[in-house]
């Protein structure tokens, strides 16, 4: 069974009408940048 692909490493590929469209250089899957959860570098509490 495959996991799932974070999408930790992306590159825009184009903006049509105020929305930045990005590929994941690991999986190849196109998305809308908005959709992206950010990523958080560390976790500190």
């Amino acid at each position: 069974m495959e996991n799932a692909c974070t999408h930790s490493r992306t590159e825009m590929i184009a903006r049509r009408d105020g929305v930045d469209y990005v590929r994941c250089k690991d999986c190849g899957q196109v998305f809308e940048a908005e959709d992206l959860d950010p990523v958080a570098l560390s976790e500190e509490e």
